[in-house]
C-alpha cells in the first residue's frame, strides 16, 4: 500500500470515527430532548383534565369528546394524546372513561411517569391521582352523575407512543449517516490530494535517485532543497553516493593495481628463477671443476636470497593491505623502535659513521609495532644496499624532532642519492633506481609508504646535505598518543 493511500485512509478513518462519536452524541441529545418534550406534553395533558368543570363534564357524560374547531368551550377537551380517567367512587364501582386509541397497558398503583408495553409498541405514560375532587357546588360531589355518588379520587393517565416521533427520529439518523458518509469520502479525497502534495518532494527525490541509477554514474548528486525532512534525506543520499563513489574508485584502482602487481610479481620472480634454472642446468650438464662450480653456486645462492627477500616483502605488503584501521594499534615508543633498528644494522660496524640526534621529548604514538619495525628496517636495509660506495666511509645521520602537531624522523646518508626526476617513483612497487640491481626487490620504500599511510603519516624523499638521499617520516600527534 502506497504512503499516499495510507494518508488518505488514515484521514478517512479518523473522520469516520469522529462522525460516529458525533452522531451518537447528537442522537443521544435528540432522544433526551424528545423525552423531555414528551414528559412536558403528558404534564400539560393531565393538567387540562384536572380542573373541576372538565372532570364533571367527563364524569357526567362518561365520554371524552374532541374539541370543536373554533370552539372555546372548556368542556370540550383535546384528546390527541390518548387519555384515561378513573373515578373512584365511595360504595360504587369505579367509573372509567378513556379516549380513542388509549393502549391496553397495566397502570401502576403509584403515581408518576412509567414505561409500558402493549402488543404493538412501547408507551411513555404518566399517572396522576387527585383527592378530594374540587367541585363548583359541594366540592366533593360531581354533578351530572348518578345522585348520591361521591368521588373519593380521580386518576388521570396520559400515554404517548414511541412510534409518534419514529419518522422524525429515523430521518435524523439517516441524515447523520449521510453526513458521516459524505464527510468520510470528502476527507479521503482531501487526504489523497494532500498526501500527493506532501509526497511530491519525495517523488522528485526518487526520480533524481533513479536517474543516478540509470546513468550508472556515482558522481551525480541529488538536489538538496525542499522541506527539512527532504533536505536531510537528500544529504544522507549524497553522503551515501559519495561513499559508494569512493569505494568504487578504490575498487577500480585496486583492480588495476592488482593486475599491475601480478604482472610485476611474475616479472620479478621469473628473472631469478630463470637464472637459477640456467645455472642448475649448467651444473648438471657441464663437467666443471670444483673451482669453476663455486661462482655458479654463489650466484644460485644470491638468486635464492633475492627470491626470499621478495617473497618476504610481498608477505608484508599483503599483511599491510589487510591492516587498515586502528584495531591493532597500541602505544609505541618510536625512539625504541629506531634504536633497535640501528642496533641490528649499524652498531659494531666500524666502517659506518653514525650520528644520532634523538629528542627526549618524543611522545609515544598509537601504531602497529610490527609495521613500524618494517618502516625502519627497510630504510636501513636500503642504505646498506644502495648507499655504500667504494673507497668512501658510509655516513648515516638519524634525527628525531617534535613540533606542535607532528613528529619528524629524518634519515640521511652520503651515498649516490636519488635523482630528482626519480624521487616521485621510488615509492612505487618494484621500482628500482639502479637498473639490474640483484640485491634489492624494489619493494622496500613501497612498504615504507604503505605503513606510513596506515599510520596516517607521510614519507618524503629528498636530497641530503651529506650528498646522498634524505628520507623524512612524518607522524601526526593525536590526543591519545601523548606520553
Amino acid at each position: 500500500m502506497s504512503l499516499r493511500l495510507r494518508i488518505a485512509g488514515l484521514l478517512a478513518g479518523i473522520t469516520a470515527l469522529m462522525c460516529v462519536v458525533s452522531g451518537f452524541t447528537i442522537n443521544e441529545w435528540a432522544e433526551r430532548d424528545r423525552a423531555g418534550r414528551v414528559d412536558e406534553s403528558l404534564d400539560q395533558q393531565i393538567e387540562k383534565f384536572l380542573s373541576g368543570p372538565k372532570l364533571a363534564s367527563v364524569f357526567g357524560g362518561e365520554r371524552i369528546f374532541r374539541q370543536r374547531s373554533g370552539s372555546d368551550q372548556g368542556t370540550w377537551l383535546s384528546v390527541e394524546i390518548p387519555t384515561k380517567i378513573i373515578f373512584s367512587l365511595s360504595g360504587y364501582q369505579d367509573v372509567v372513561v378513556e379516549s380513542e386509541g388509549f393502549p391496553d397497558i397495566l397502570i401502576p398503583s403509584t403515581a408518576g411517569f412509567f414505561e409500558a408495553h402493549d402488543s404493538r409498541t412501547t408507551w411513555r405514560a404518566k399517572a396522576t391521582v387527585r383527592r378530594p375532587i374540587p367541585s363548583s357546588s359541594s366540592g366533593i360531589l360531581l354533578g351530572g352523575g348518578p345522585a348520591g355518588r361521591f368521588v373519593e379520587a380521580v386518576t388521570v393517565v396520559a400515554a404517548i407512543s414511541d412510534d409518534r416521533d419514529m419518522t422524525a427520529r429515523s430521518d435524523l439518523r439517516k441524515a447523520l449517516l449521510r453526513v458521516g458518509l459524505f464527510a468520510t469520502l470528502l476527507s479521503a479525497a482531501i487526504g489523497w490530494l494532500l498526501g500527493g502534495q506532501a509526497l511530491r518532494p519525495f517523488e522528485r527525490l526518487r526520480a533524481e535517485t533513479n536517474l543516478v541509477r540509470v546513468a550508472d554514474d556515482l558522481s551525480k548528486r541529488v538536489d538538496v532543497r525542499g522541506p527539512a525532512e527532504i533536505t536531510a534525506l537528500a544529504k544522507d543520499i549524497n553522503s551515501m553516493l559519495a561513499r559508494l563513489e569512493s569505494a568504487s574508485l578504490d575498487t577500480a584502482q585496486a583492480l588495476t593495481s592488482s593486475r599491475e602487481f601480478g604482472s610485476n610479481v611474475a616479472h620479478e620472480l621469473r628473472t631469478p628463477l630463470t637464472s637459477m634454472r640456467l645455472n642448475v642446468d649448467l651444473l648438471r650438464t657441464a663437467e666443471l671443476e670444483p673451482h669453476d662450480q663455486a661462482p655458479i653456486l654463489e650466484q644460485i645462492e644470491s638468486q635464492h636470497d633475492r627470491l626470499l627477500r621478495t617473497l618476504d616483502a610481498l608477505r608484508l605488503l599483503s599483511r599491510g593491505d589487510l591492516t587498515q584501521g586502528e584495531s591493532n594499534f597500541e602505544q609505541v615508543d618510536l625512539i625504541d623502535v629506531i634504536s633497535q633498528g640501528i642496533e641490528r644494522h649499524f652498531l659494531g660496524d666500524k666502517s659506518i659513521d653514525l650520528s644520532l640526534d634523538l629528542s627526549d621529548e618524543i611522545p609515544l604514538v598509537m601504531g602497529w609495532r610490527e609495521g613500524l619495525d618494517v618502516v625502519f628496517r627497510n630504510i636501513f636495509e636500503n642504505i646498506m644496499i644502495h648507499a655504500v660506495r667504494p673507497n668512501q666511509k658510509l655516513a648515516v645521520n638519524v634525527t628525531a624532532r617534535l613540533t606542535d602537531s607532528e613528529v619528524q624522523i629524518s634519515i640521511e646518508d652520503n651515498g649516490p642519492g636519488i635523482e630528482s626526476t626519480r624521487r616521485a617513483r621510488v615509492l612505487e612497487r618494484f621500482y628500482q633506481v639502479a637498473e639490474g640491481n640483484r640485491e634489492g626487490s624494489g619493494l622496500g620504500l613501497a612498504l615504507v609508504d604503505q605503513q606510513m599511510a596506515i599510520h596516517n603519516g607521510a614519507v618524503v624523499v629528498g636530497e641530503s646535505e651529506l650528498g646522498g638521499a634524505l628520507v623524512t617520516l612524518i607522524f601526526p600527534i593525536v590526543e591519545n598518543s601523548q606520553s
